[in-house]
C-alpha cells in the first residue's frame, strides 16, 4: 500500500488537517481518516475589567493578614501564619468553554521520542469508503497513545503536529508553526500522554489527586489550604507527608518522564490551561490538580532527594506564561527544556510569550540559528528597554556562531537559572546602539577587576558543594570584609546569592545567621558525604543550582563573587545601565569587549557601584507583586517604614512623576513606573539614572562595543 500523500492547505480558508481516529479494539490496527478543516479565528471578546487591582488593596491589611487573588479568579484574604482564608470580593471567572466554536477537536501533548517507525496507521480516503487508501509510520510513543485514546464504539478528532503538519514542507511548517497558539486554545481539551503504566504510576497519580484536591493557589504562586480540605495542614512547607517508601518511590518516578522536560509540551500544556489532563496509560489527572500537588511538594523544607526537589522545581515552571512573568523569565525556563531544532528554542515559545515578542519573530527554518537568537534579543532589548538577556550569555560554552552578546539558548542545560535580583545598576533603563550585523554599544561603568579565580564547582550535584571548602580555603583572609560584616558571612551570602530572610522578608528564605550554619555544614562535607540530611533541605538544592560549572572570584577593590567558568585574572567586572547583576566583560584587541558571564558580587547590590551605599538606618528589601514578581523597597530601620524611594537620590524632577505600578506585557522582571508630565509617557525606569544625570552627579560612565 503507497505512502500517505499531503494534499496542500488552502490557505484562503485557513485549513488545517484533523486526525479523525476510527474507533476499534485496543489490539486492532490504527485506522484513521486525515481531513482538512477550515479554521477562522472567533471573535474576540473584549477583556473583562476587574473590580479591582491587587496591588491597590494590599495595604488596607497587615501581617499577618494578606489578600491574594487565586488562579480561579477569586479574591482571598489569608492569614500567611495559620493557613486562615476567606473570600473578599468574586470576580468573573476565566473559565469560558468555547463550546459554539468549530471545529471541535481535542489536540494531544506528546514526546516524538524515538525517530523510528514502529507500526504503519491505515489511513482511509476522505470519503469514508471504509477502505485504506495509504500508510503513514508511527513512532512507538505517538503509537501507544492512539491506542489508549481510541474509543471503542465512536470516531475521536484530534490535533496532532506529527500527523496534522506535512513536515517535509518547510514553507508549510512555518505557516503552521506560527498557528499552534490557537489551535492550542482553542482545543475543547488538551491531553498531555505521558507515556504507557508502569512504575507504579497508577498509585503515583492517586497520590497526586489527593494531594491537589487539598489546595487552592494564588496568583503569586502561593498555595493555601482549599476549603474543602480533609489535610488542612498539608499546605505547610513544614508539614511533612506521611508517605511510604513505596509512595514516594512512585512519585520519584513518575516526575522523571520525559514529557515534563520538552520545551514544546510546556506552550502546549499552557495553552491548553483549565482544559487539559494527563494521562499515563488508562489513568488521568486534570492538569490543575497535579500542577498544585507538585508545588506543594516542592516547597516542601524536607524531601526524601535532591534530585526529587529538582525535578518538582522543573514542573512547577510549567505554570510560567506571558501573563504572570516576563520574558527574560520565560527564557530561564526554557533552558532547561529539550527540543531537537535548536530554533524551537524561540519558535516553540511564541504562544506563552508577550505580544511584542510573538508578533516580531519571523518563523523560517532555515534561517541560522545564531541569526534567530540574535533576532530574539534584539526584540526583546528594543521593547523593555533592558539587557536582562546577557545574563544567558555564557563565553566558554558557547556552541554557535555569532557576537558574544547573543545567548546561545541551543544547549539544553537542566539547572536553576541565576536569579540574583541584585540590582547593581539599579532600575535603569539599557542605552545602547546596534551596529549590524555584530557590534551592540552599550554604557555603563567598569567597577573593578577580578585579581583571581578559583577551580570550578562540579557540575555534577553530588559533587558541587565539596568545592566549596577548597574556596573557603583560598579567600584573601578570615577577618573584616569590605561591607563590615565578617569573611565567614560574606562567603555564605556569596554562595546563596544574598536570597535571605532579611532582604526578602516576605519569603521562607534562611536567615543570615541560618546561612552561616549552613555554610559551617558544607565545609564538613567530604566525598563520602551524599547521605547527609544537608541534601534534603530545600535550600541545599538551590544552593547547588547557583554555584555549579561556576568560580569564585576575587577583586581588586576586595570583593567577592561568583561567575561563570570561563572567567579569568584580568578581566573586567561592569555595572551596565540597563542589567541587574555585574557583567564580566574580556577586553579584545581590537578595543572590543566579548560577554565572559553575569556575575555575583557581594556588595554591590542595590547600585552600591554607581550610588553609593545607602545612609545609616536604611536597608534594601525584595517583595513580590501581586503576581509573585520581585519589587524593590527601602525600609528605614527606626520606624520600619517601606518606601519605593531610593534615599540616596533627589527629588524626581519637575517633570516627571511616580505612576502606579502595573505590570504590562512588555515590563522586564523588575521594574517601577514613571510618567512625564510634559510628553504623557510612561516609562518602566528612574528618570534620575539617566547617564547624564549620572554623570552629573559624578559617576564615570564609558561605552562598550560589545562584539
Amino acid at each position: 500500500m503507497a505512502s500517505y500523500r499531503y494534499e496542500p492547505l488552502r490557505s484562503a480558508s485557513q485549513e488545517i488537517r484533523l486526525v479523525h481516529l476510527l474507533p476499534g479494539r485496543f489490539e486492532d490496527d490504527i485506522k484513521i481518516r486525515i481531513l482538512h478543516s477550515p479554521f477562522p479565528l472567533p471573535a474576540t471578546p473584549p477583556p473583562k475589567a476587574k473590580n479591582f487591582q491587587v496591588d491597590s488593596v494590599r495595604t488596607l491589611v497587615s501581617r499577618p493578614w494578606e489578600i491574594e487573588e487565586t488562579e480561579s479568579g477569586y479574591f482571598m484574604i489569608f492569614n500567611v501564619v495559620t493557613g486562615e482564608a476567606h473570600p473578599l470580593l468574586t470576580v468573573a471567572s476565566p473559565l469560558e468553554e468555547t463550546s459554539e466554536y468549530q471545529p471541535r477537536y481535542e489536540a494531544l501533548s506528546y514526546t516524538w521520542g524515538d525517530a523510528d517507525v514502529s507500526e504503519f496507521g491505515q489511513v482511509e480516503d476522505s470519503q469514508g469508503s471504509g477502505e485504506p487508501s495509504a500508510t503513514l509510520g508511527l513512532r512507538p510513543n505517538l503509537a501507544s497513545a492512539l491506542r489508549y485514546l481510541r474509543h471503542s464504539d465512536e470516531t475521536r478528532v484530534l490535533w496532532i503536529d506529527a500527523i496534522c503538519i506535512n513536515q517535509e514542507d518547510i514553507e508549510e511548517r512555518n505557516e503552521q508553526v506560527k498557528r499552534m497558539t490557537n489551535i492550542y486554545t482553542l482545543a475543547q481539551r488538551v491531553i498531555a500522554w505521558l507515556g504507557e503504566e508502569s512504575n507504579n504510576s497508577k498509585h503515583a497519580l492517586a497520590t497526586l489527586q489527593h494531594i491537589g484536591r487539598q489546595l487552592e493557589a494564588t496568583k503569586s504562586g502561593r498555595i493555601i489550604a482549599a476549603p474543602d480540605a480533609t489535610e488542612p495542614h498539608l499546605w505547610r512547607n513544614d508539614h511533612a507527608p506521611s508517605f511510604d517508601q513505596r509512595t514516594w518511590q512512585a512519585l520519584i518516578n513518575f516526575v522523571e518522564r520525559a514529557w515534563f522536560y520538552r520545551l514544546w509540551c510546556w506552550q502546549e500544556i499552557k495553552l491548553g490551561s483549565w482544559h487539559a489532563f494527563l494521562q499515563c496509560g488508562g489513568d488521568t489527572i486534570p492538569w490543575n490538580d497535579f500542577w498544585l500537588a507538585v508545588l506543594c511538594l516542592h516547597n516542601k523544607d524536607s524531601l526524601p532527594s535532591m534530585r526529587f526537589r529538582e525535578r518538582c522545581r522543573h514542573i512547577v515552571f510549567l505554570k510560567h506564561d506571558a501573563a504572570g512573568h516576563s520574558m527574560s523569565n520565560i527564557l530561564d525556563v526554557s533552558r532547561s527544556k529539550g527540543c531537537a531544532n535548536p530554533r524551537d528554542k524561540i519558535y516553540g515559545l511564541l504562544g506563552i510569550t508577550p505580544t511584542y515578542f510573538s508578533s516580531s519573530i519571523v518563523v523560517d527554518y532555515l534561517r541560522p540559528v545564531e541569526d534567530v537568537y540574535k533576532e530574539a534579543f534584539l526584540t526583546h532589548l528594543n521593547a523593555t528597554k533592558r539587557l536582562e538577556l546577557l545574563k544567558h550569555c555564557d563565553l566558554a560554552n558557547r556552541q554557535i556562531g555569532g557576537p558574544s552578546w547573543v545567548p546561545d539558548w541551543s544547549k539544553t542545560e537542566f539547572a536553576a537559572p541565576v536569579l540574583s535580583e541584585q540590582l547593581s545598576s539599579g532600575i535603569s533603563r539599557a542605552w545602547f546602539t546596534y551596529a549590524e550585523p555584530d557590534v551592540l554599544e552599550v554604557v555603563g561603568k567598569q567597577y573593578t577587576t577580578i585579581k583571581t579565580v578559583s577551580g570550578m564547582a562540579s557540575m555534577v550535584e553530588e559533587e558541587t558543594l565539596l568545592a566549596v571548602g577548597d574556596w573557603f580555603q583560598h579567600l584573601p583572609n578570615k577577618g573584616t570584609y569590605v561591607t563590615g560584616e565578617t569573611m565567614e558571612a560574606a562567603f555564605a551570602l556569596t554562595l546563596c546569592m544574598n536570597r535571605t530572610r532579611e532582604r526578602h522578608p516576605y519569603s521562607h528564605f534562611l536567615s543570615i545567621p541560618e546561612w552561616v550554619g549552613m555554610l559551617r555544614n558544607i565545609l564538613c562535607l567530604t566525598a563520602t558525604s551524599q547521605d547527609d540530611t544537608i541534601y534534603s533541605a530545600r535550600e541545599t538544592t538551590n544552593t547547588i543550582q547557583k554555584i555549579r560549572g561556576r568560580r569564585v572570584f576575587t577583586t581588586e577593590t576586595g570583593h567577592i563573587g561568583t561567575a561563570p567558568a570561563g572567567a579569568q585574572t584580568g578581566d573586567s567586572v561592569c555595572l551596565i545601565l540597563g542589567t541587574y547583576a555585574p557583567m564580566v566583560l574580556r577586553r579584545t584587541s581590537s578595543g572590543q569587549f566579548h560577554v565572559v558571564g553575569e556575575c555575583y558580587v557581594h556588595g554591590l547590590s542595590d547600585a552600591v557601584g554607581i550610588l553609593g551605599p545607602l545612609p545609616d538606618h536604611w536597608e534594601t528589601i525584595i517583595k513580590g507583586d501581586a503576581l509573585g514578581r520581585p519589587t524593590q523597597r527601602f525600609v528605614h530601620l527606626r520606624d520600619h517604614k517601606e518606601t519605593s524611594n531610593d534615599p540616596r537620590l533627589e527629588p524626581l524632577p519637575w517633570n516627571w512623576e511616580r505612576a502606579t505600578y502595573e505590570r504590562l506585557a512588555d515590563d522586564p522582571a523588575i521594574f517601577e513606573r514613571f510618567r512625564n508630565l510634559e510628553t504623557g509617557e510612561l516609562v518602566n525606569y528612574d528618570p534620575r539614572l539617566f547617564p547624564e544625570v549620572l554623570e552629573a552627579r559624578g559617576v564615570e560612565l564609558q561605552s562598550f562595543r560589545l562584539a
